[in-house]
């Protein structure tokens, strides 16, 4: 049962969660490919395995924006 929900949430997080993510981003942001290749892996760190290097690159890409703006980050 447990592999069943996990499967799911796989197919259906994901895929809304990179959605809703590249979405905001791309009308706040010019993204090259590199960083929204970044921001993708770091959505899907959240749910199993990733790039890791590329998702800490799109981690510190977001606590930038959060410097930025005069906000701390937080995560």
């Amino acid at each position: 049962m447990l592999r069943s929900k996990r499967a799911r949430l796989r197919t259906l997080v994901p895929l809304a969660a990179r959605n809703r993510a590249l979405d905001y981003l791309a009308k706040n942001y010019r993204l090259s490919d590199d960083l929204r290749y970044q921001l993708t892996e770091v959505v899907n760190g959240y749910i199993g395995r990733c790039n890791e290097d590329a998702a800490r690159a799109g981690i510190e890409w977001m606590r930038e924006r959060y410097r930025e703006a005069g906000q701390t980050p937080r995560f």
